[in-house]
């Protein structure tokens, strides 16, 4: 069986009647100190914060969530050093399956994430936090298009993470 690639990676919302079709997203054992189980994840009701996935050949691969009240999320954060403007929004939750992994979908995401999130949000940039202690998201992120604003959130459940930031819209 050929193996889906990349390219065909599409981004799309996820309903919230919807989530079951991501329950399969497994967590890899070095990623449950960084990332919630998805069931956590999708638990969430907060109804300023969307779902995510990107899709291969119909299926789920990859979740993410976009906070569009995310400054309270994060509020010993030094969001004001970072640029942070009142309608930016927050990545929340990134997780490519585990059962996914090193087919490059993580890259994929990323490759698409800025004209996606530009033609539904009207923001001028999109906010992440990352552990210090994840060198493949970082790597990830960095190559992704992210830069590291030199900031760190010191309130994560797995210790200090920089604070990362795309530019969405021109200024």
């Amino acid at each position: 069986m050929e193996r889906p690639k990349p390219d065909r990676l599409t981004l799309s919302p996820l309903l919230r009647g919807e989530t079951h079709r991501v329950l399969h997203l497994a967590l890899s054992p070095e990623q449950d100190r960084f990332v919630a189980p998805i069931e956590q994840m999708i638990g969430e009701s907060d109804p300023t914060v969307d779902f995510h996935i990107g899709i291969v050949d119909q299926e789920p691969v990859a979740f993410f969530k976009i906070d569009r009240d995310y400054r309270p999320k994060i509020s010993t954060a030094p969001l004001d050093a970072c640029g942070f403007e009142p309608n930016d929004l927050g990545l929340r939750g990134m997780l490519v399956g585990q059962q996914f992994q090193g087919r490059g979908y993580g890259k994929a995401v990323m490759a698409q994430l800025k004209p996606y999130l530009s033609g539904l949000y009207s923001a001028r940039h999109v906010f992440l936090t990352v552990n210090c202690r994840n060198p493949a998201a970082i790597h990830l992120y960095k190559n992704g298009g992210w830069e590291d604003t030199g900031q760190l959130y010191l309130g994560g459940r797995s210790g200090p993470q920089h604070i990362f930031r795309l530019r969405l819209a021109s200024p």
